[in-house]
């Protein structure tokens, strides 16, 4: 039997046919009805076809839709060198952030540099590869896409902006340069490896509260005088909570009457951490929740968010996100594709839900607002 014929076979197989053309450099196209268990028969296709060289295309509408079949030859592409030279930045401020919060500890805490650091170092970094890894396997089940990740590093530290002391890097953006199955593959893809770093680091701040350093009055006095410390950040509403959750375990030390507890820098990797998550859900240009919003509300709709995003970033703890706020508008500028194999099946309600989840969850990962447009909240 060809491999014509037996690609023939396999689609009259798993649709309908209403009318089969032959076409040059493919097995045929072919007019074929389309229903609700096209989404799960395109898959099974695709990954009956792919070993035989044939790569399907499903497009029109659910009344008329046209199935092609060609012949494809993979060429797997070499990474780009400028993800590669973002990734050797990343790797360089998030290290280097580790080494001024551990010499900062040390200095005014005592203990070990080095360890400071690697602790620092590594939290941030379970939450980068969680996320990473997460996205890999989504890319497989998607049908083996291929993905590259630009990490988009900053300067910790020397930046004036109090938000950003030890923050490293603004995270990921992930391109995807073959196409998904369809839209939920997709959807699933920047959605799943986003969830995966809040989890992580949900986790990061639950250990790292263990290590809360806790200061008496005069001791705090000592250090730093009357005025407030400056390894002190405005936290989220997850890492209040695993703070809350530890407490309530007795696993987190007690700060006595007048005292003063400072992350640790375990912690603050933590931190760090849900800054990144919530620069990758917000649903603004680039980021893994501009990407969602894309699918569910359509281009125009990310649009509003992005807008939207900025403008909430640059009204609270101003003038904190200004940094983040140019990052969104550069980055708007970039056209993205959305493109599918299956590009007549919509986002599914479920992934609708999920949206809303991810939302929620931009809310919560936000470090508590102290300030609006400069006025205290």
């Amino acid at each position: 039997m060809s491999d014509n014929t037996e690609v023939d076979a396999i689609v009259r197989s798993l649709f309908k046919v209403n009318d089969a053309y032959a076409i040059e450099g493919g097995a045929g196209e072919y007019s074929v009805a389309y229903d609700e268990g096209s989404r799960a028969a395109f898959r099974t296709l695709y990954e009956k076809v792919i070993p035989l060289g044939y790569t399907p295309h499903i497009s029109g509408t659910k009344d008329e839709a046209s199935l092609s079949v060609l012949k494809t030859d993979a060429v797997k592409a070499a990474r780009p060198m400028a993800s590669v030279l973002l990734l050797l930045l990343s790797i360089v401020a998030i290290v280097g952030a580790g080494a001024a919060l551990g010499l900062s500890y040390s200095h005014y805490f005592g203990g070990s540099a080095l360890s400071d650091c690697a602790s620092f170092v590594v939290g941030v970094v379970v939450v980068l590869m969680a996320r990473e890894l997460v996205q890999r396997y989504f890319a497989r089940k998607a049908g083996g896409l291929s993905t590259t990740r630009y990490y988009l590093p900053n300067i910790p530290v020397f930046l004036a902006l109090p938000i950003l002391y030890f923050l490293p890097t603004f995270g990921a953006l992930t391109f995807v340069r073959s196409p998904a199955y369809d839209r939920d593959s997709l959807f699933d893809l920047y959605f799943w490896g986003s969830v995966a770093a809040v989890a992580v680091t949900m986790v990061v701040a639950l250990v790292g509260v263990s290590s809360t350093i806790v200061l008496t009055q005069a001791q705090y006095v000592s250090l730093f005088g009357t005025g407030v410390g400056v390894l002190s950040h405005p936290a989220s509403v997850l890492q209040n909570l695993a703070a809350d959750v530890m407490a309530a375990l007795n696993l987190a030390p007690s700060v006595p009457s007048g005292g003063y507890a400072f992350l640790s820098p375990l912690s603050t990797a933590a931190w760090v951490g849900f800054l990144l998550c919530l620069f990758g859900l917000m649903p603004a240009a680039l980021f893994d929740g501009g990407r969602l919003a894309t699918l569910i509300l359509g281009t125009r709709g990310s649009r509003i968010t992005t807008l939207v995003t900025a403008f909430a970033l640059v009204s609270i703890d101003s003038p904190n996100y200004w940094v983040v706020f140019l990052l969104i508008f550069l980055l708007a500028a970039v056209q993205i594709s959305n493109e599918t194999l299956d590009s007549v099946s919509g986002i599914s309600r479920s992934r609708k839900v999920l949206f809303i989840l991810a939302m929620v969850l931009v809310f919560l990962c936000f470090p508590i607002p102290q300030t609006f447009f400069t006025f205290p909240i």
